[in-house]
């Protein structure tokens, strides 16, 4: 039996070529819409992930375009999309009917394309700042952790996929990032790799760091965040990059908005040294330094076509993966 008080206001069936759609009442004026399950990402694969994240884009899109009345704001997330309206100049029932044309209208986001943002950005692997946190977190809290050898944790990370530590460079840097959302801490971009040999997993710090410093690069189920503000977190560390979060704006890359990325950008690594990625630091809270940044077309079909052409490359990466992390668990078991 149904509670009076269930959120769920609404399902939309699966379909072929789309997940399950739920709509939930997230509070007075807020209305989230689900896309498939939750199970973990670890779960999933990079196109699963994918595929739902496309949508939320391309939906987000279509709404703000829409122009709906009490409408006032979208809030795209991996695999969900918050709306926030005026309840006294838009109706929920109104609102969720309105939506769902939209859903039902996309039967698939495979013909679906739009123009990203390229950002490149320099990444110094194992920056001393990251050193810093992570000897922080073994004096403190815990000193038996066996992902943080050397004041690192890209051994753990390259040994839990089965990769030496610089073949884990080279992937991180091979692959483009899309941003699928931005949130949880300020200016905070969640990001997959468009490149199925660089889905690159690896489980949580447990428990979490008190302290995790600006521009840190992290990774952990697929998922790249870089740290726009100072605070605790708990993916496995892997470097640091230049700024991406300016709340009082000293640089004209943050004068429309405090977070450097929105959904749908792209985000490309290269790897530099932690000199000249604190010298860039320096020169970008001077209003110096100019972020290199490039449009281009994404198209949703050939990103598919080049993921299934991978298919040898993913079963050997798997392979690896499930060999290596078996044998993580006996030594640490």
């Amino acid at each position: 039996m149904t509670s009076k008080y269930d959120p769920v206001l609404k399902r939309i069936p699966q379909r072929p070529e789309c997940p399950e759609i739920v709509f939930r009442q997230a509070g007075d004026g807020f209305l989230e819409v689900v896309y498939g399950s939750n199970e973990a990402s670890a779960n999933k694969t990079i196109k699963d992930i994918l595929l739902r994240s496309f949508r939320v884009m391309v939906l987000n899109q279509q709404v703000r375009q829409a122009d709906i009345p009490g409408l006032t704001e979208t809030v795209p997330g991996a695999e969900s999309l918050t709306y926030i309206y005026d309840p006294l100049e838009l109706n929920t029932d109104a609102l969720i009917q309105r939506v769902s044309q939209l859903e039902l209208a996309l039967e698939s986001v495979m013909d679906e394309s739009f123009d990203v943002r390229v950002i490149r950005m320099p990444l110094a692997f194992d920056h001393s700042l990251i050193k810093k946190s992570i000897d922080k977190f073994t004096s403190e809290i815990n000193p038996d952790a066996v992902y943080c050898k050397d004041g690192s944790n890209l051994d753990y990370i390259a040994r839990y996929n089965g990769i030496t530590v610089e073949d884990l460079k080279q992937r991180f840097c091979g692959t483009e990032w899309i941003v699928s959302m931005v949130g949880f801490f300020p200016g905070l971009p969640f990001c997959y790799p468009l490149k199925p040999t660089g889905a690159l997993t690896c489980p949580k710090y447990n428990p979490a760091r008190t302290w995790t410093p600006e521009g840190a690069v992290d990774l952990a189920d697929y998922c790249m965040t870089i740290f726009g503000v100072a605070s605790g977190g708990g993916c496995q560390l892997v470097g640091r990059t230049i700024p991406i979060f300016q709340a009082t704006p000293t640089h004209s890359q943050f004068a429309g908005s405090p977070a450097l990325f929105r959904p749908t950008d792209v985000i490309s690594f290269y790897e530099e040294t932690e000199e000249a990625v604190d010298h860039i630091y320096e020169l970008i809270r001077q209003g110096q330094w100019e972020y290199q940044t490039s449009i281009r077309n994404f198209s949703v079909r050939e990103w598919v076509e080049y993921y299934d052409s991978c298919a040898d490359d993913i079963r050997d990466l798997q392979e690896k993966q499930r060999r290596a992390q078996a044998e993580l668990a006996g030594l640490e078991g």
